[in-house]
Protein backbone atom coordinates (compact mmCIF):
# COMPACT_ATOMS: atom_id res chain seq x y z
CA UNK A 1 0.00 0.00 0.00
CA UNK A 2 1.49 3.54 -0.95
CA UNK A 3 1.76 6.14 1.68
CA UNK A 4 1.16 9.82 1.37
CA UNK A 5 4.25 11.03 0.04
CA UNK A 6 4.54 8.00 -2.52
CA UNK A 7 1.17 9.42 -4.08
CA UNK A 8 2.52 12.66 -4.36
CA UNK A 9 5.70 11.41 -6.11
CA UNK A 10 3.28 8.92 -8.00
CA UNK A 11 0.78 11.67 -8.86
CA UNK A 12 3.62 14.08 -9.82
CA UNK A 13 5.41 11.65 -12.44
CA UNK A 14 2.11 11.06 -13.96
CA UNK A 15 1.41 15.25 -14.85
CA UNK A 16 5.13 15.30 -16.08
CA UNK A 17 3.88 12.49 -18.01
CA UNK A 18 0.84 14.09 -19.96
CA UNK A 19 2.51 17.30 -20.19
CA UNK A 20 5.22 16.14 -22.02
CA UNK A 21 2.24 14.03 -24.23
CA UNK A 22 0.71 17.19 -25.47
CA UNK A 23 3.61 19.19 -26.10
CA UNK A 24 4.63 20.55 -29.56
CA UNK A 25 5.67 17.76 -31.91
CA UNK A 26 8.61 19.83 -33.50
CA UNK A 27 9.55 23.08 -34.68
CA UNK A 28 7.75 23.14 -38.05
CA UNK A 29 4.65 22.89 -35.46
CA UNK A 30 6.41 25.99 -33.74
CA UNK A 31 6.69 27.84 -36.51
CA UNK A 32 3.25 27.28 -38.16
CA UNK A 33 1.72 28.04 -34.75
CA UNK A 34 3.88 31.16 -34.76
CA UNK A 35 2.56 32.03 -38.06
CA UNK A 36 -0.87 31.71 -37.14
CA UNK A 37 -0.38 33.76 -34.04
CA UNK A 38 0.91 36.87 -35.82
CA UNK A 39 -1.64 36.66 -38.18
CA UNK A 40 -4.05 36.73 -35.93
CA UNK A 41 -2.43 39.91 -33.95
CA UNK A 42 -2.22 41.45 -37.28
CA UNK A 43 -6.48 40.99 -38.13
CA UNK A 44 -6.85 42.84 -34.60
CA UNK A 45 -4.55 45.55 -35.22
CA UNK A 46 -2.57 44.68 -31.67
CA UNK A 47 0.93 46.86 -32.59
CA UNK A 48 2.98 45.63 -29.45
CA UNK A 49 1.77 42.00 -29.91
CA UNK A 50 2.07 42.30 -33.67
CA UNK A 51 5.63 43.92 -33.16
CA UNK A 52 6.23 41.33 -30.76
CA UNK A 53 6.58 38.93 -33.65
CA UNK A 54 9.66 40.81 -35.34
CA UNK A 55 12.87 40.39 -34.48
CA UNK A 56 14.76 43.61 -33.57
CA UNK A 57 17.11 43.06 -36.58
CA UNK A 58 13.81 42.88 -38.92
CA UNK A 59 14.72 44.04 -42.22
CA UNK A 60 12.08 44.30 -45.09
CA UNK A 61 13.80 45.80 -48.35
CA UNK A 62 14.51 49.47 -46.99
CA UNK A 63 13.11 49.32 -44.00
CA UNK A 64 14.45 48.57 -40.50
CA UNK A 65 12.09 47.27 -37.33
CA UNK A 66 11.73 51.11 -36.20
CA UNK A 67 10.12 52.02 -39.69
CA UNK A 68 8.51 48.73 -39.94
CA UNK A 69 6.45 49.47 -36.54
CA UNK A 70 5.82 53.19 -37.68
CA UNK A 71 4.87 52.19 -41.11
CA UNK A 72 2.54 49.58 -39.13
CA UNK A 73 1.24 51.75 -36.76
CA UNK A 74 -0.19 54.10 -39.73
CA UNK A 75 -1.89 51.40 -41.54
CA UNK A 76 -3.71 50.44 -38.26
CA UNK A 77 -5.06 53.79 -37.82
CA UNK A 78 -6.69 54.37 -41.31
CA UNK A 79 -7.16 50.31 -42.65
CA UNK A 80 -10.50 49.90 -40.60
CA UNK A 81 -11.21 46.16 -39.90
CA UNK A 82 -8.38 43.82 -41.28
CA UNK A 83 -9.47 40.03 -42.85
CA UNK A 84 -6.23 37.94 -43.77
CA UNK A 85 -6.25 34.63 -44.68
CA UNK A 86 -3.75 32.12 -44.77
CA UNK A 87 -3.34 29.04 -47.26
CA UNK A 88 -0.83 26.80 -48.23
CA UNK A 89 1.25 27.00 -45.23
CA UNK A 90 4.59 25.39 -45.57
CA UNK A 91 7.90 25.65 -43.72
CA UNK A 92 11.28 24.58 -44.22
CA UNK A 93 13.36 24.64 -41.27
CA UNK A 94 18.08 24.79 -41.42
CA UNK A 95 19.64 25.37 -38.63
CA UNK A 96 18.44 28.61 -36.14
CA UNK A 97 15.92 29.45 -38.97
CA UNK A 98 13.05 28.72 -40.28
CA UNK A 99 11.24 30.17 -43.67
CA UNK A 100 7.41 30.02 -43.87
CA UNK A 101 5.95 30.41 -47.16
CA UNK A 102 2.19 30.82 -48.09
CA UNK A 103 -0.86 32.48 -49.99
CA UNK A 104 -2.20 35.20 -48.24
CA UNK A 105 -5.42 37.10 -48.97
CA UNK A 106 -5.82 40.38 -47.57
CA UNK A 107 -8.57 42.67 -47.26
CA UNK A 108 -9.65 46.09 -45.57
CA UNK A 109 -11.78 48.66 -46.07
CA UNK A 110 -9.91 50.46 -48.79
CA UNK A 111 -7.72 47.49 -50.31
CA UNK A 112 -7.21 44.11 -50.86
CA UNK A 113 -4.87 41.86 -52.68
CA UNK A 114 -3.52 38.02 -52.75
CA UNK A 115 -0.35 37.31 -53.00
CA UNK A 116 2.30 34.98 -52.02
CA UNK A 117 4.14 35.69 -48.39
CA UNK A 118 7.25 34.20 -47.00
CA UNK A 119 8.75 35.31 -43.67
CA UNK A 120 11.94 34.56 -42.56
CA UNK A 121 12.11 33.42 -38.65
CA UNK A 122 15.88 33.12 -36.89
CA UNK A 123 15.16 30.99 -33.34
CA UNK A 124 15.86 33.58 -30.55
CA UNK A 125 16.32 32.04 -27.01
CA UNK A 126 13.72 29.34 -27.97
CA UNK A 127 11.19 32.15 -29.67
CA UNK A 128 10.74 32.22 -33.74
CA UNK A 129 11.53 35.85 -34.76
CA UNK A 130 10.66 37.47 -37.96
CA UNK A 131 14.02 38.89 -39.72
CA UNK A 132 12.64 39.44 -43.17
CA UNK A 133 9.40 39.46 -45.21
CA UNK A 134 8.44 39.30 -48.47
CA UNK A 135 5.31 39.50 -50.80
CA UNK A 136 4.75 38.82 -54.42
CA UNK A 137 1.66 38.99 -56.10
CA UNK A 138 -0.20 35.80 -57.71
CA UNK A 139 -1.39 37.19 -60.68
CA UNK A 140 1.88 39.06 -61.49
CA UNK A 141 3.43 36.37 -64.51
CA UNK A 142 0.40 36.48 -65.78
CA UNK A 143 0.14 39.94 -66.31
CA UNK A 144 3.00 39.57 -68.83
CA UNK A 145 0.74 37.11 -71.20
CA UNK A 146 -0.45 38.75 -74.02
CA UNK A 147 -2.51 35.96 -75.69
CA UNK A 148 -3.34 32.32 -75.07
CA UNK A 149 -1.30 30.17 -77.10
CA UNK A 150 -3.54 28.79 -80.43
CA UNK A 151 -4.93 25.10 -79.99
CA UNK A 152 -4.30 23.22 -82.59
CA UNK A 153 -7.17 21.31 -82.57
CA UNK A 154 -10.80 22.60 -80.98
CA UNK A 155 -11.98 19.36 -81.12
CA UNK A 156 -9.99 18.77 -77.36
CA UNK A 157 -11.93 21.31 -75.50
CA UNK A 158 -14.90 21.09 -73.61
CA UNK A 159 -16.60 23.44 -73.22
CA UNK A 160 -19.23 24.16 -70.29
CA UNK A 161 -21.16 27.23 -71.47
CA UNK A 162 -24.37 29.72 -70.67
CA UNK A 163 -26.88 29.01 -73.03
CA UNK A 164 -27.61 32.09 -75.30
CA UNK A 165 -31.03 32.83 -75.57
CA UNK A 166 -32.45 36.16 -74.94
CA UNK A 167 -33.04 35.85 -71.26
CA UNK A 168 -29.74 35.07 -70.70
CA UNK A 169 -28.36 37.53 -72.61
CA UNK A 170 -30.57 40.15 -70.82
CA UNK A 171 -29.84 39.22 -67.52
CA UNK A 172 -26.11 39.32 -68.69
CA UNK A 173 -26.74 42.81 -69.80
CA UNK A 174 -28.63 43.53 -66.91
CA UNK A 175 -25.22 42.40 -64.52
CA UNK A 176 -22.96 44.47 -66.40
CA UNK A 177 -24.93 47.06 -65.48
CA UNK A 178 -24.76 46.32 -61.48
CA UNK A 179 -20.50 46.13 -61.94
CA UNK A 180 -21.11 42.25 -61.63
CA UNK A 181 -18.76 39.29 -62.09
CA UNK A 182 -20.23 37.48 -65.50
CA UNK A 183 -18.85 34.34 -65.80
CA UNK A 184 -19.21 33.67 -69.59
CA UNK A 185 -17.21 30.15 -70.02
CA UNK A 186 -15.08 27.27 -68.69
CA UNK A 187 -13.26 25.32 -70.82
CA UNK A 188 -11.20 21.94 -70.05
CA UNK A 189 -8.07 21.81 -72.40
CA UNK A 190 -5.89 18.55 -71.81
CA UNK A 191 -2.25 18.40 -73.23
CA UNK A 192 0.55 15.42 -72.91
CA UNK A 193 1.13 16.35 -69.33
CA UNK A 194 -1.04 18.52 -67.99
CA UNK A 195 -4.35 19.95 -67.81
CA UNK A 196 -6.12 23.41 -67.93
CA UNK A 197 -9.01 24.89 -67.02
CA UNK A 198 -10.13 28.51 -68.57
CA UNK A 199 -12.63 30.84 -66.71
CA UNK A 200 -13.33 33.82 -69.18
CA UNK A 201 -15.37 36.82 -67.48
CA UNK A 202 -16.52 40.15 -68.38
CA UNK A 203 -13.66 41.54 -65.46
CA UNK A 204 -10.86 40.76 -63.75
CA UNK A 205 -11.39 38.61 -60.81
CA UNK A 206 -8.76 37.08 -58.04
CA UNK A 207 -10.40 33.50 -56.83
CA UNK A 208 -9.81 32.08 -53.71
CA UNK A 209 -8.64 28.38 -53.84
CA UNK A 210 -8.52 25.07 -52.02
CA UNK A 211 -7.16 21.87 -52.33
CA UNK A 212 -8.41 19.19 -51.02
CA UNK A 213 -7.05 15.79 -50.79
CA UNK A 214 -7.94 12.27 -49.65
CA UNK A 215 -9.83 9.54 -51.38
CA UNK A 216 -11.52 12.15 -53.57
CA UNK A 217 -8.89 14.56 -54.19
CA UNK A 218 -10.36 17.95 -55.73
CA UNK A 219 -9.96 21.64 -56.02
CA UNK A 220 -12.07 24.09 -55.12
CA UNK A 221 -12.29 27.46 -56.93
CA UNK A 222 -14.70 30.27 -55.19
CA UNK A 223 -15.26 33.34 -57.44
CA UNK A 224 -17.45 36.12 -56.23
CA UNK A 225 -19.53 38.29 -56.04
CA UNK A 226 -20.53 36.09 -59.16
CA UNK A 227 -24.06 38.24 -61.00
CA UNK A 228 -24.45 35.59 -64.20
CA UNK A 229 -23.65 32.16 -64.48
CA UNK A 230 -25.70 29.49 -66.18
CA UNK A 231 -23.90 27.06 -67.34
CA UNK A 232 -23.90 23.14 -66.67
CA UNK A 233 -23.62 21.90 -62.98
CA UNK A 234 -21.62 18.59 -63.72
CA UNK A 235 -19.50 18.17 -66.81
CA UNK A 236 -17.43 15.05 -67.10
CA UNK A 237 -13.96 15.65 -69.07
CA UNK A 238 -12.42 12.48 -68.57
CA UNK A 239 -9.16 14.18 -68.25
CA UNK A 240 -6.17 11.75 -66.67
CA UNK A 241 -5.72 14.34 -63.94
CA UNK A 242 -8.94 16.24 -64.26
CA UNK A 243 -12.14 13.73 -64.18
CA UNK A 244 -14.86 15.86 -63.83
CA UNK A 245 -15.81 19.88 -63.65
CA UNK A 246 -18.74 20.41 -61.14
CA UNK A 247 -20.31 24.06 -60.48
CA UNK A 248 -22.85 25.72 -58.15
CA UNK A 249 -23.72 29.48 -58.16
CA UNK A 250 -25.50 30.44 -54.63
CA UNK A 251 -27.84 33.14 -55.06
CA UNK A 252 -27.44 34.75 -51.33
CA UNK A 253 -23.74 35.26 -51.45
CA UNK A 254 -23.42 35.35 -55.07
CA UNK A 255 -20.36 33.05 -54.46
CA UNK A 256 -19.68 30.32 -57.67
CA UNK A 257 -18.06 27.28 -56.43
CA UNK A 258 -15.90 25.17 -58.96
CA UNK A 259 -14.72 22.27 -57.74
CA UNK A 260 -12.30 20.25 -60.14
CA UNK A 261 -12.52 16.71 -59.32
CA UNK A 262 -9.30 14.37 -59.57
CA UNK A 263 -8.20 11.57 -60.07
CA UNK A 264 -7.15 9.72 -57.13
CA UNK A 265 -3.89 7.84 -58.03
CA UNK A 266 -2.22 10.67 -58.92
CA UNK A 267 0.08 13.51 -57.69
CA UNK A 268 -0.80 16.97 -58.63
CA UNK A 269 1.07 20.57 -59.20
CA UNK A 270 -0.94 23.50 -59.94
CA UNK A 271 0.00 27.04 -61.08
CA UNK A 272 -2.27 30.26 -61.91
CA UNK A 273 -2.56 32.29 -65.02
CA UNK A 274 -4.55 35.30 -65.83
CA UNK A 275 -4.85 36.63 -69.50
CA UNK A 276 -5.64 39.99 -68.27
CA UNK A 277 -6.60 41.46 -71.68
CA UNK A 278 -8.58 38.77 -72.61
CA UNK A 279 -10.12 38.78 -68.94
CA UNK A 280 -9.30 34.81 -68.70
CA UNK A 281 -8.43 33.02 -65.57
CA UNK A 282 -6.42 29.96 -65.83
CA UNK A 283 -5.48 27.19 -63.54
CA UNK A 284 -2.99 24.42 -64.94
CA UNK A 285 -3.21 20.93 -62.88
CA UNK A 286 0.29 18.65 -63.68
Amino acid sequence: MMNLKSIVIHIFCMVQFCLAGIASAGPIDDVRANVYAWHRSWQNRDINSYMSFYSPDFRSEDLDYKDWKQKKIQAFKTSGDIQVEITDLGVFIEAEYATARFVQRYHDSKFSDVGEKTLTMVNSNGKWKIVSEAWKPLVMSARIAKNIAPRSNPKELVSVPPPADKAGQDHEIKAVLQNGIIIKSIKFEPKKDREKVFIASNTFFVPEILTLEGDKPRIVIDIKPVSSWSGRHRTPVKGNLIRQIRTHLHPGTKKLRIVLDLNPSENYFINQVYYEKKNIYCIEVR
